[in-house]
């Protein structure tokens, strides 16, 4: 994290890669800190997680039934 820029926090992440987050000034009250209002969170998992299923086969519709769908 570089101290001397209040608009930018820098962090390396556990593969070695390096992420930088920088906020615009606003007059938004909930963001009057800037990136001093936020914390670090630790991570709650690793990975992507099992693949969803995949989607059933069905045959194409047939052009006049996918028409009456739009309304046509």
């Amino acid at each position: 994290m570089q101290a001397n820029d209040p608009t930018k926090l820098e962090a390396t992440l556990a593969d070695g890669r390096r992420m930088t987050l920088s906020l615009p000034t606003t007059d938004a009250k909930w963001a009057a800190d800037g990136i001093q209002g936020l914390r670090a969170v630790p991570p709650t998992h690793a990975g992507r997680g099992e693949e969803p299923p995949a989607l059933p086969e069905e045959p194409a519709v047939p052009l006049q039934v996918a028409l009456l769908g739009l309304g046509a």
